[in-house]
């Protein structure tokens, strides 16, 4: 708003001095005017003076010339037949009332163009407030389809943009909320189907021991040897299915910690020594692993032992896991390679989906274990990625970007 006043005070000083400018002009115009005038009728009498009495001598002239008395001149006009309006002093006065027509011209001119310019200045300001109050209808009636963004420096400009900025922050919180709601009812719909097999599992085994009271001891303990998996199996879908709530609603702050490469190799072997150990798989570690970078540990200790713990399950017995790591300017990299017995391309190109389970994936399978490590991966500035060819084996690469 200050801008805007600097503005206008601007115009009004222009417009003053202009004016003043062309009046000095006009003014000083008809002043040389009534100048040559004057000195034009002054000449005239004195050259008659000087022929009509050869004698008169300069100084009678002067006198006559500078006379301060006053003269009854319209008596003398009529005496010698000179009409009023052929006198020079009419003359003069016709120049005075053009200066005076010229001088109002003009100044009529330059108020018109200034009340011209203000009223379509004020005009437009009030179209811009009319159009910034209807796309504020429209944004309340929540159309966010509408643009009104505005290259200028104005104030209006500028509340324009601002406008502009928040509509585009409406419209995106507005298309996150829908995407939020689709992937809500999707994650519902997968929940629902998840739980439903083995609850429906866990159901039948209690029926059968509560309806069996006679029922063999061995075949009891299987009955609730098999309830305890599939409770198992229920408490790692929760738990898995809330860690990815949480990085799907932005709900985790990812720690920028020097994460040793070791160390999170280490604890990651360990969290599947059992795995490793029944599948009799063996893992080589190879690369710097003195090398550090920058991440949360506590997620990707999470993401890398799901890595792990599928190569190991999709490994054949006494097979080989390698694990590489490398460094370079750009980035660190840890490989994870099985031997096993690889993806198809259309696993290859759903692999990291929710819920998706492989032509080779075990019945016990949840397909969620790529996906949450994919999620934390990618939201601890890294990237992931895999190769396989069937029957040779599969290839999990990580970057972890610096």
């Amino acid at each position: 708003m200050k801008n805007e006043k600097l503005k206008i005070i601007l115009i009004c000083f222009l417009f003053c001095f202009c004016f003043s400018i062309l009046s000095f002009f006009l003014t000083r115009y008809e002043y040389n005017q009534y100048k040559e005038s004057v000195n034009c009728y002054v000449y005239s009498m004195i050259a008659v003076l000087q022929q009509e009495y050869p004698n008169i001598t300069e100084e009678e002239i002067i006198n006559i010339v500078n006379q301060n008395g006053q003269m009854e001149y319209r008596e003398t006009f009529r005496k010698y037949g000179i009409k009023e309006k052929d006198s020079i002093l009419y003359k003069m006065e016709d120049n005075y009332r053009a200066h005076l027509i010229i001088s109002f011209g003009f100044t009529l001119l330059l108020t018109l163009t200034f009340f011209t310019y203000f009223l379509l200045y004020f005009y437009k300001k009030e179209q811009i407030i009319r159009e910034i109050t209807n796309y504020m209808k429209e944004i309340n009636q929540r159309n966010y389809t509408l643009g009104i963004c505005d290259n200028g420096e104005g104030e209006l400009s500028i509340l324009r943009n601002e406008v502009y900025k928040t509509t585009l922050m409406l419209r995106e919180e507005s298309e996150n909320l829908k995407n939020e709601k689709i992937i809500l009812k999707d994650s519902i719909s997968d929940i629902s189907h998840q739980l439903k097999t083995p609850l429906t599992s866990i159901l039948i085994m209690l029926d059968n021991i509560i309806d069996n009271p006679k029922m063999e001891e061995e075949t009891k303990n299987d009955f609730i040897k098999n309830v305890q998996h599939q409770v198992e199996n229920i408490n790692f879908l929760i738990v898995s299915l809330l860690k990815i709530s949480r990085l799907d609603a932005d709900a985790v702050e990812f720690k920028q910690e020097n994460i040793f490469v070791d160390k999170l190799i280490k604890k990651t072997i360990e969290n599947v020594s059992v795995l490793k150990v029944d599948k009799h798989v063996n893992i080589e570690v190879k690369g710097d692993t003195k090398i550090t970078f920058l991440g949360d540990y506590h997620w990707e200790l999470e993401a890398l032992t799901n890595i792990l713990k599928n190569a190991i399950e999709h490994s054949k017995e006494n097979g080989f896991v390698k694990i590489d790591v490398v460094e370079n300017p750009m980035y660190t990299k840890i490989s994870i390679k099985d031997e096993g017995i690889g993806m198809s391309k259309k696993d290859l190109q759903n692999i990291f989906k929710r819920f998706y389970k492989g032509e080779e994936s075990s019945r016990d399978s949840i397909g969620i274990g790529l996906s949450l490590a994919k999620k934390i991966i990618e939201k601890d500035n890294g990237l992931i990625k895999v190769d396989s060819n069937k029957g040779v084996g599969t290839t999990f690469e990580i970057r972890y970007m610096k």
